[in-house]
């Protein structure tokens, strides 16, 4: 398969569904209250769109943003969100870190670190300070 069209699949992943923006709201408060920690949620659409974990896994395993090289200031951990916001994901700033999020088909939070791919639920210690939608 030519790069081009490798490119495109790549590219492109297919949400499953969308779901309300209150919905979605009520998930990542429930996420913060957990975490015990306050921080503003911007979801700009009434509908968002979710997607299947497994889909994410294999659009993360083609994607080529974890193979960009490091480069403070210039490619850092904005850069990378920046690069998985315009693919799909949502964005998560911290005091200390950017990086992104989704919501599954089964209303499921989950944190994406886009600088290699690992795809949690949990996070470590890090004060949210917003969530921006997709």
């Amino acid at each position: 398969m030519c790069f081009s069209k490798l490119k495109n699949i790549v590219s492109k992943i297919k949400p499953c569904g969308t779901i309300d923006e209150h919905l979605a709201a009520s998930i990542l408060l429930d996420k913060l209250e957990e975490m015990n920690c306050k921080a503003e949620i911007y979801l700009p659409d009434a509908k968002m769109k979710v997607y299947n974990k497994e889909d994410v896994k294999k659009f993360l395993s083609l994607d080529e943003i974890d193979s960009i090289l490091y480069v403070a200031e210039e490619m850092d951990c904005d850069d990378f969100a920046a690069e998985l916001f315009a693919k799909f994901a949502g964005i998560i700033w911290t005091n200390t870190h950017a990086f992104n999020w989704f919501i599954s088909g089964n209303e499921e939070l989950f944190f994406v670190e886009p600088q290699n791919d690992k795809i949690s639920q949990t996070l470590e210690s890090w004060d949210i300070r917003f969530f921006l939608g997709r």
